[in-house]
């Protein structure tokens, strides 16, 4: 596989080699890959806890009221 990074994602990969925490590029390119994974498939317990309780409330009118409170649990947990 042959990938082309962007002079300034390079740069980041060079600068993390010669750091001596990872033996060569392909070390940073796996590690990139599995925070990547971790952050696309495993679900947060605070995203979760949110679902949860989406699924067992009473039904509430939708308003633009709920997406402001929706926004601000969302920051909340950024």
């Amino acid at each position: 596989m042959v990938i082309t990074l962007p002079p300034a994602l390079n740069q980041l990969v060079d600068r993390l080699v010669h750091s001596g925490r990872y033996a060569d590029e392909g070390d940073v390119v796996r590690e990139a890959l599995r925070v990547l994974e971790r952050q696309e498939f495993d679900e947060s317990p605070a995203l979760e806890a949110a679902i949860l309780e989406g699924v067992t409330s009473p039904h509430q009118p939708y308003d633009s009221s709920v997406m402001d409170r929706v926004r601000q649990n969302a920051r909340a947990l950024a």
